[in-house]
C-alpha cells in the first residue's frame, strides 16, 4: 500500500502556523489527534471554488507537508490564490508519531495496486467532472478530518440529536 493516511479539503485557516502543528482526528471518529506536519507525499491547492490551482510532493530532504504549506501561505506567489489543502501521506499515523520514517515507504506494491493508487489521487486532486470512480486506489487508507473541522462536525451533530 502506497498510501496509508489522507487528510481531504482541510482550509488552511485552521493550520497553527506558530506551532507547526496539521492536526487530524480519524474520519471513523475512533482514535486520537495525529500531527501530519511531518508528513510527505503529495499534495493540492484549491482556490475558493475548488479548483485546483497546484500540485505538489513534500518529503525530500528535512521539509515535510506542513513546511510546504507554509512557503505556500505565507512565503512565495501562491500565498493569495488558496484556501484549502488536500493530502494523500505515506506514513502511517504510527510512524509519524515514533518519528520512523522510512525508506523504501511502501513494500511489494502490485502494478495493479501502483495504478489504482495514482488514478485515485489524481482523481481526487483534480476534481474532474467526468469521473466516478474514486475509491479504488485506496484500500486501507485512513482518512482524516482536520482537528478543528472535525471539533466542529461534532458539535453540529451534538446540536441536531444525532
Amino acid at each position: 500500500m502506497l498510501i496509508k493516511s489522507a487528510g481531504y479539503m482541510w482550509h488552511r485557516r485552521h493550520v497553527d502556523w506558530g506551532r507547526r502543528l496539521l492536526a487530524g482526528f480519524p474520519e471513523a471518529g475512533q482514535g486520537d489527534e495525529v500531527n501530519f506536519a511531518d508528513q510527505s507525499g503529495i499534495y493540492g491547492l484549491y482556490a475558493a471554488n475548488h479548483e485546483c490551482i497546484y500540485i505538489g510532493q513534500t518529503g525530500r530532504g528535512e521539509s515535510g507537508l506542513y513546511d510546504r504549506l507554509k512557503t505556500h501561505a505565507l512565503d512565495d506567489h501562491l500565498f493569495c490564490f488558496w484556501e484549502r489543502f488536500t493530502w494523500f501521506g505515506f506514513y502511517s499515523p504510527e510512524q509519524l508519531r515514533n518519528g520512523t520514517y522510512d525508506d523504501p515507504v511502501a513494500e511489494a506494491v502490485t502494478l495493479a495496486e501502483a495504478l489504482d493508487t495514482i488514478e485515485s489521487v489524481g482523481i481526487y486532486l483534480a476534481l474532474p467532472r467526468f469521473n466516478r470512480r474514486y475509491e479504488s486506489g485506496f484500500t486501507g487508507v485512513s482518512w482524516y478530518y482536520q482537528a478543528a473541522e472535525y471539533e466542529q462536525l461534532k458539535n453540529a451533530k451534538r446540536n441536531a440529536g444525532a
